[in-house]
């Protein structure tokens, strides 16, 4: 008898292994590709300032309030947007998010003067705020918390790659491309926005609302994944405590943001004082070395945090690299030196990520994940806005970056002082696989 039993739960366990493996082959890719289009779209502002700048007379604070100003449209939209998912499903809602922010990318292409501008980067923020929340709480649906770590890295390694990808090629595209006998900048906004519109269609086929629409699941992985997913579910937590995780991880969240938002819009346009005379093209390529280096170290770390629980410290040891390499990128006199430690900056911006979005993921799961998640992102996206918004202005009052790193390095202390503080996470249940399916997850 005892031996039946055993042989059920290893079977059991088995399935929910497997389940898990064809759920990463199945959701992954999709996932990893919309998100790195979609983070292309949101930053390559950043090389198109190399040259859109002169073309529209933009100040380094008019620019900055451009970039930033997407996070004021993303603000405004992100809950509402989490709570549109929850009721239209993913794979409507998402494909209808995709679509809209390629339309809006494409439309920054037309614009004539710094009010365009604006208006292109507050609508484009509007389109893409249901994007990455709801990924988010999309996962927690589809990973037990064991998993869920190593899944949000491989999602997130979108970033890095995104911006090591992305910046040589809009450089590429502003610098010798000429779509419609537009100016470069201008066509590489059409071009980058076009895979949007077609991954908007792909993910109305490809992404399943849950497990239990799943036809690739056979109906024992179906089973055995929604056992684990009902192990991890935490207790209830009244309202009030859930507030206070919310603003705890946001503050967290927005230390982070600040910093790396800072970087993406002007580190093209920094490297470009830092080294001279390189144009366009080198100065893009030089500016995807932080985010070269970063990706593999955001891949470890996640690893690593999979093996060693869930501790603070986990989170709080790479922003604190981070933080302590801005203040010397402030004190350095050296182009090379500062250029490495804004790539330790980066790296350890990317590697505290993952870790840190699991935490929130375990702590927040429940009904109103996808809202309380947006809750934490919206927090981290008005640091966005106040980041690219303070650099442009830091950057015409003083005329270099120094600064601005030193202002980047106590955001991204006040980071590591909140991670420090973190409650300390429960540890992840065993696994106790059943044959029956939840009632939640039943669909």
């Amino acid at each position: 008898m005892a031996a039946s039993e055993d042989a059920a739960v290893a079977g059991d366990r088995a399935a929910g292994q497997e389940a898990v493996r064809t759920v990463a082959r199945r959701l992954l890719p999709l996932l990893f590709v919309l998100y790195l289009v979609n983070f292309l779209d949101r930053a390559n502002i950043g090389v198109a300032a190399l040259a859109m700048n002169a073309e529209l007379h933009l100040s380094a604070t008019a620019y900055g309030t451009a970039a930033g100003i997407f996070f004021v449209g993303y603000v405004i939209f992100h809950v509402p947007a989490a709570a549109a998912l929850g009721r239209f499903g993913a794979r409507r809602w998402l494909a209808c998010v995709v679509t809209a922010w390629g339309l809006c990318s494409a439309a920054t292409a037309f614009v004539t003067d710094a009010r365009g501008l604006y208006l292109a980067r507050f609508l484009l923020g509007l389109a893409e705020a249901g994007f990455f929340p709801g990924v988010v709480a999309y996962l927690t649906t589809w990973f037990p918390a064991r998993e869920r770590t190593r899944a949000l890295a491989l999602f997130l390694m979108a970033i890095p790659l995104a911006t090591a990808i992305g910046l040589p090629v809009s450089g590429l595209l502003v610098e010798h491309s000429h779509l419609l006998g537009l100016s470069g900048w201008r066509a590489m906004f059409l071009v980058e926005a076009a895979p949007a519109v077609v991954l908007g269609i792909a993910a109305l086929r490809l992404l399943p609302d849950s497990p239990s629409q799943a036809s690739w699941l056979t109906t024992g992985q179906r089973q055995a994944l929604a056992a684990e997913l009902a192990n991890d579910a935490p207790s209830t937590v009244a309202h009030r405590a859930v507030f206070g995780r919310v603003a705890h991880f946001g503050l967290v969240h927005a230390g982070l943001c600040f910093a790396a938002y800072s970087l993406h819009f002007f580190l093209p346009q920094a490297l470009s004082g830092l080294f001279p005379g390189m144009g366009t093209s080198g100065v893009s390529a030089l500016a995807a070395l932080p985010y070269v280096v970063g990706a593999p170290v955001m891949l470890f770390w996640s690893r690593l945090s999979g093996r060693e629980g869930r501790r603070a410290s986990l989170i709080a040891v790479p922003v604190a690299a981070a933080a302590l390499a801005a203040a010397l990128a402030a004190l350095s006199r050296l182009p090379v030196l500062t250029l490495a430690a804004l790539t330790v900056t980066v790296a350890g911006g990317l590697a505290a990520a993952p870790v840190l979005w699991n935490r929130c993921t375990g702590a927040l799961a429940g009904p109103h994940a996808a809202t309380a998640i947006a809750g934490i992102n919206a927090l981290g996206s008005l640091a966005g806005f106040a980041g690219p918004s303070v650099t442009g202005r830091l950057a015409d009052a003083t005329g270099d970056y120094s600064v601005v790193y030193a202002v980047l390095a106590c955001a991204l202390a006040t980071s590591w002082a909140a991670a420090l503080r973190l409650p300390a996470a429960p540890a992840t249940p065993a696994v106790r696989p059943t044959t029956a399916v939840p009632d939640g997850l039943a669909g």
